[in-house]
């Protein structure tokens, strides 16, 4: 999964990317893009590695981008930019929630600026194949769709929000349309309102029709940089359960409709991240294509059944243990061991 972060100059966006990412801010330095790869936390594959002892735990991971977006409102989003953020599957986009000392923070208006700009981006786009399909042979099916987005668009509706179809969707798969992805808000805000209760008031007092994640930059950077042993002390003395990291990603995974399967072992303990409603046929392809081509069947279990039972005979004896065709709907948190053909 691939985060793309945004902001305007000030919002304080690379030092979010830092704190998301665990990068040392002292490192951050002025670079058109910065990736930063980090392991999604999940207690479950601590617990099971903790039960295997295996020779390797592998996570799921997330992918931050950090996308120089240029200058102030009005400035736009140059080519480079969106090209970039286009490849990403979330969007977050970061605004200003503190006093700079130079001007009042309006966090509404360069959300709604931004939201705006990634809009227009998509309006240029079918705007010039809506151009294009007057000289060109194009299918009547195409034709409609284009210009269903193109009055959509014009009247300000996410093409997300459109109720797209199967079929429309697999034609505009190459297009990596901005609307067409999730976007959450950022409000960087001071320390004062870093705890939770005050991200509840400020969301309810922006009313963006995006969802809205509320942290301060300068505490989560702070935070980021001190080691896991002492950070939970440190959070409880602000009122935060959890790190904007652990938060955020969590808030991405449910964006994204997304979930976790684990293969287990002496080997190796590995957590698999699909989209909820992948049969187990899918989920086996995300391990290996083969094991999909040549999918027989997945034996399966629960990992809370196993955790709480202790042992993968424990869990067979009280009739846990499935076997289970290639049309199953795997479940966040099943331990799949995939059968196929050599």
């Amino acid at each position: 999964m691939k985060v793309g972060i945004i902001g305007y100059e000030g919002s304080g966006k690379t030092t979010i990317f830092g704190a998301l990412s665990g990068a040392d801010p002292s490192l951050l330095g002025q670079q058109k893009q910065q990736i930063r790869e980090v392991r999604v936390p999940d207690a479950r594959i601590d617990a099971l590695s903790a039960m295997y002892h295996p020779k390797k735990t592998i996570y799921a991971m997330i992918q931050f981008v950090d996308v120089m977006s240029g200058g102030g409102i009005g400035k736009g989003l140059d080519a480079g930019v969106l090209a970039k953020i286009r490849e990403a599957d979330l969007l977050a986009i970061v605004v200003r929630g503190f006093d700079n000392g130079y001007s009042a923070p309006d966090p509404k208006r360069e959300a709604e600026s931004m939201l705006s700009e990634l809009l227009l981006s998509d309006m240029e786009i079918v705007e010039r194949k809506v151009s294009r399909m007057q000289k060109e042979k194009a299918s009547e099916q195409e034709k409609a769709l284009f210009l269903k987005l193109q009055s959509n668009l014009e009247s300000e509706i996410w093409l997300k929000d459109m109720g797209l179809d199967r079929s429309e969707l697999d034609l505009l798969r190459g297009y990596q349309f901005m609307t067409l992805k999730p976007v959450i808000v950022l409000v960087n805000v001071d320390e004062s309102e870093a705890d939770e209760g005050h991200s509840e008031a400020v969301s309810a007092r922006l009313g963006l029709k995006v969802p809205t994640f509320v942290l301060s930059a300068r505490v989560e950077s702070d935070i980021a940089q001190l080691p896991e042993s002492d950070q939970a002390e440190f959070l409880a003395d602000l009122g935060i359960q959890a790190t904007a990291r652990d938060r955020f990603i969590r808030a991405s995974y449910a964006m994204l409709d997304l979930i976790s399967f684990f293969t287990v072992g002496e080997d190796e303990v590995r957590a698999w991240t699909i989209k909820n409603g992948s049969t187990a046929q899918e989920s086996a392809g995300r391990i290996h294509t083969d094991l999909a081509k040549h999918f027989i069947r997945a034996e399966r279990m629960a990992s809370a059944d196993l955790l709480e039972l202790g042992s993968e005979a424990a869990v067979r004896n009280a009739g846990k243990f499935r076997l289970e065709g290639k049309g199953y709907i795997t479940q966040d948190g099943d331990i799949l061991h995939i059968r196929a053909n050599a």
